[in-house]
């Protein structure tokens, strides 16, 4: 079981949680849900230990091997899509995740070269090579269309726990087991 336990959070003046808590299970997909500004990509920032609330804890990930996909790919531009993949893992299990996500034809293409959705997908299957135990993904689907959200979802599904904000319904019924959380 994962606890958030009486999360307090500011920035500056502005206060982004008091006394929130939270109690899901450390398994399966947990989708956040909620309207701009309500601290959603913060949580999972405070989830991944990136940033330290002013108060409260959360428990239940210590020891989980824990892997982010951002907004924005954050992909190293001087390498192939398979290099990007291949630097936290394999180069076997980088090639297959890309070819799961339909880039194939990709694989040795330049980042520069790719499309936003294509960036995307490549920043997805770096995460779960990285690990698959704990993945922590900040509107993971912006940039995709219906077919590549659902055999991105499909490849996420498999992780052990996935964490994930999004702002589409959509989104929350490729995940059709999730709990889904309201902030």
């Amino acid at each position: 079981m994962i606890k958030i336990k009486n999360i307090d959070l500011s920035f500056g003046d502005k206060q982004v949680f008091k006394d929130f808590s939270a109690e899901f299970c450390d398994e399966g997909a947990v989708i956040f849900m909620g309207e701009s500004g309500v601290g959603k990509t913060s949580l999972l920032r405070i989830l991944a230990g990136l940033i330290k609330p002013q108060h409260g804890s959360v428990e239940g990930l210590q020891g989980r091997k824990i892997s982010f996909v951002f907004q924005e790919p954050r992909l190293l531009a001087d390498r192939t899509a398979l290099k990007n993949v291949a630097l936290v893992s394999d180069v076997q299990r980088a090639k297959e995740l890309l070819v799961e996500l339909g880039l194939k034809d990709e694989l040795n293409q330049s980042i520069n070269s790719l499309s936003g959705g294509q960036k995307q997908r490549v920043a997805i299957a770096r995460a779960l090579a990285f690990s698959d135990d704990a993945v922590i993904l900040d509107e993971p689907f912006s940039n995709l269309d219906a077919e590549n959200r659902k055999l991105s979802a499909e490849l996420i599904a498999r992780a052990r726990l996935a964490l994930m904000v999004t702002h589409d319904q959509a989104d929350c019924a490729l995940f059709p087991n999730a709990t889904k959380i309201l902030l």
